[in-house]
């Protein structure tokens, strides 16, 4: 198998790469790169990735450069994380478009990019606490509404663990490091992620120093 490369290290987003690679056992080179001290701006990084961001996992001549699709790919690469049946149903698909596109505009890019925007990059993006506090409870709102049945279920969709599991529970840490106090139900199903081998292999391969 080809080398596969991981570029970037310390966010959010960079984290889910690094657990899904761990997940599968699969072999990469890791490129520590953090996106607010210019090394996304370096030529060896924007001429692979014009947009500067990171994640960015290349393998052979293949460029992914949205966290969740570096996800999806890594899955395909691998024996490990077979489907079970309800994912690889038509229902369970449909059912994967929503919680996807739910988790990825509804939890992420409206509730907790807003506070990020306002509060870890507010010199760029000035203060807004409103907004800050709006999207904090715009993400309670949504979590609730959304997952209203996470305590039935150890994983978030079908009965084997997924990228969607990568996706939440990365999205609860995210909650939770912004000072959003989750329900009880979803604290539960984060701490059970947690104990996961791969989670504890993601956590100190994201750190940007290691």
């Amino acid at each position: 198998m080809a080398e596969i490369e991981l570029w970037g290290t310390g966010t959010n987003r960079t984290f889910r790469a690094h657990w899904m690679l761990a997940e599968l056992k699969l072999p990469y080179t890791k490129i520590a790169m953090h996106p607010r001290n210019g090394d996304t701006q370096k030529p060896a990084f924007s001429t692979r990735n014009p947009k500067q961001k990171i994640p960015l996992l290349t393998h052979n001549d293949l460029v992914i450069s949205e966290s969740f699709a570096i996800l999806r790919y890594l899955r395909t690469q691998s024996d490990l994380l077979q489907p079970c049946a309800y994912q690889a149903s038509p229902r369970g698909q449909i059912r994967f478009d929503e919680l996807s596109s739910f988790m990825l505009m509804e939890l992420d890019a409206t509730s907790l990019y807003i506070v990020r925007r306002h509060v870890d990059m507010a010199a760029i993006y000035g203060d807004a606490p409103n907004a800050v506090e709006s999207a904090k409870a715009y993400f309670l709102r949504l979590l609730v509404g959304g997952l209203p049945h996470l305590d039935q279920q150890e994983f978030v969709w079908g009965s084997t663990f997924s990228e969607l599991d990568i996706l939440l529970t990365s999205l609860l840490d995210w909650a939770v490091a912004v000072g959003i106090e989750l329900p009880s139900l979803y604290a539960d199903y984060q701490a059970g992620h947690h104990k996961r081998q791969g989670y504890l292999t993601a956590k100190k391969a994201n750190r940007h120093n290691d």
